[in-house]
């Protein structure tokens, strides 16, 4: 027991808190790590109120091609929507790794089209960046160790960073003590235990967990299963939407393609929970524990408390009122 409440506390220092930096201070550095899917535009929308609040300096945008985005389709939305929300000198960069599943293709698809509808008139360029992602992060963090990353898609990117030292990485994935998300197509020899963004690249969940410098925290669905997108948030959104980040988040859920995934109450909001968490601590509570990945098998991506596994934070609950609020209050913040 002592030995756990020791090993408790050295993560605690080992982990620092995103706070609103004191007065004159430099805001925190950010690494945004997305696969641009519905809910990750919801959070780049997010982030770019953050940043514009000054409690953090967002200086990339690093996008895998391995989740929901589709390559080139991918670079394109996170480029859009940084010109719609005024992010104009963050650096942008994608990378494909081939992770071994694939993301249900008419979901990415549908995304696509969601996405292509909330920048209209952006005619967008599907290139690649000059660097990487992966070489991207190494350059940030080389710059300011202090970087902290957050990451809401699969984590071929951050892997493929490694030995980059981050001084915290914040994912948007695993489950614990909770069923896994696959649904909608995925292959039927996994057995359902896995969360998504894990399981489209178990080996580089495991190594982007375990041999990350900093500390880790991890918003798993025993988390984030909290945070359903509901109706009665969407006319929040919809009665007070001042600004182009809130209305950017309202025109995505309420296009008529995603309106009948809520309606069936299979959208979360996974990815805003994660940032607003590395941001503003206490909207999730964690705990600690040794996880690890498993990387093959009916299992593939699942995550499981382990002696081997990494110590680590873990979600195991959120507060949904609270996390609306401070949500829905941000993407209006200076409208």
């Amino acid at each position: 027991m002592v030995k756990r409440v020791l090993l408790s506390l050295l993560l605690v220092m080992a982990v620092p808190a995103v706070l609103p930096p004191p007065a004159g201070a430099r805001p925190p550095a950010v690494v945004f790590d997305t696969d641009m899917d519905f809910d990750d535009a919801a959070t780049l929308a997010y982030l770019s109120q953050e940043h514009k609040a000054g409690r953090i300096d967002l200086r990339a945008i690093t996008v895998t091609n391995d989740g929901a985005g589709l390559p080139g389709r991918a670079i394109r939305h996170a480029r859009c929507l940084a010109q719609r929300l005024g992010l104009h000198d963050v650096a942008i960069a994608d990378r494909t790794g081939g992770a071994p599943n694939t993301f249900p293709a008419e979901l990415r698809q549908l995304f696509d089209r969601v996405l292509t509808a909330a920048t209209p008139g952006c005619a967008g360029d599907e290139r690649p960046a000059r660097l990487s992602a992966s070489q991207l992060i190494r350059k940030m963090v080389r710059a300011d160790p202090s970087t902290q990353i957050i990451a809401t898609g699969p984590l071929g990117n951050v892997a493929a960073a490694l030995p980059a030292s981050a001084s915290r990485l914040t994912t948007m994935g695993g489950a614990i003590g909770v069923p896994g998300n696959l649904c909608c197509g995925t292959p039927p020899e996994f057995d359902g235990t896995q969360e998504f963004n894990y399981w489209l690249d178990p080996a580089a969940a495991r190594d982007a967990l375990t041999r990350s410098r900093g500390g880790v925290r991890m918003v798993s669905l025993d988390a984030a299963n909290a945070v359903l997108i509901t109706d009665s948030f969407i006319d929040r959104l919809r009665a007070d939407h001042r600004t182009p980040a809130a209305a950017t988040v309202l025109e995505i859920v309420t296009h008529p393609e995603v309106a009948p995934l809520i309606a069936d109450r299979l959208l979360y909001w996974w990815d805003p929970l994660a940032a607003m968490t590395a941001i503003h601590p206490g909207h999730v509570r964690f705990t600690t524990g040794r996880v690890d990945v498993v990387v093959d098998g009916p299992s593939a991506g699942r995550t499981i408390l382990s002696p081997t596994g990494r110590l680590l934070w873990y979600g195991v609950a959120a507060g949904t009122t609270a996390f609306e609020n401070r949500f829905h209050a941000t993407l209006n913040a200076g409208g």
